[in-house]
């Protein structure tokens, strides 16, 4: 189920990389067992780099262990809720700092992101829509220029991902206006208003994670618009 690994060093880094792949891309199933022995003997490697490997996808959230057995995580509908909860508190920070420290080829690109996501929209194109919508999120997150945050982002990212794809079956596209959301952000980025880009990502989170409850329980979906706001 795993790539195989060029002997290239550090190999826990390679064995995490394409076994995080391989989680999120959906080649294991949620609540699977993990077989550290089995893996090592699959990509001829020691089981060193492997037990490494899985320590890291651990720390992120992607395996769990249960009664001293590693399992790829079985996400439920409260998951996501958590994780958008933290989605709302990080990334509206990461708005109000690139608000002040983004530069001009920063912004520049966060408008050819836009352009690219009007285009994938009007072709009808769902792999480039979300493609641009992980871009244009992550120029954000790049621009606030805050390495901590940064990795966090990128831990809450990944295992958002991952949890969407499993409990929805299916890549997520909002059908509503998240672009014109996007345009909004940005332009208070462009315009250095810190508090303004605050708060519009602060409402784009939670109108993203209301849409996604809604299809799970609209009671949920009223309950949880009455925590964030």
């Amino acid at each position: 189920m795993i790539e195989n690994i060029q002997k290239q060093a550090p190999l826990y880094l390679q064995v995490y990389e394409t076994f995080k792949k391989s989680i999120l891309e959906g080649r294991w199933s949620p609540g699977e067992k993990i077989v550290e022995s089995k893996i090592a003997a699959e990509l001829n490697l020691s089981r060193s780099p492997v037990r490494e490997a899985i320590r890291l996808l651990e720390f992120e959230g992607l395996l769990v262990k249960k009664d001293q057995h590693i399992f790829v995580h079985n996400p439920s509908v409260e998951d996501i809720v958590e994780l958008y909860e933290c989605r709302l508190g990080m990334e509206a920070l990461t708005c109000y700092l690139a608000a002040g420290k983004a530069t001009e080829e920063e912004k520049v690109e966060m408008e050819r992101i836009l352009e690219e996501t009007e285009k994938a929209i009007e072709e009808g194109n769902t792999q480039k829509i979300l493609e641009c919508n992980t871009r244009f999120h992550e120029a954000i997150i790049y621009s606030a220029k805050n390495k901590h945050l940064l990795s966090i982002m990128e831990t809450l990212r990944s295992k958002t991902l991952y949890c969407r794809n499993v409990l929805l079956r299916y890549d997520y596209v909002r059908t509503d206006n998240f672009l014109g959301e996007h345009r909004d952000i940005y332009l208070a980025i462009r315009n250095k208003n810190k508090e303004e880009a605050k708060r519009l990502m602060e409402e784009h989170i939670t109108t993203d994670l209301n849409r996604i409850l809604a299809l799970f329980n609209n009671e949920n979906d009223l309950t949880i618009r009455g925590n964030l706001q």
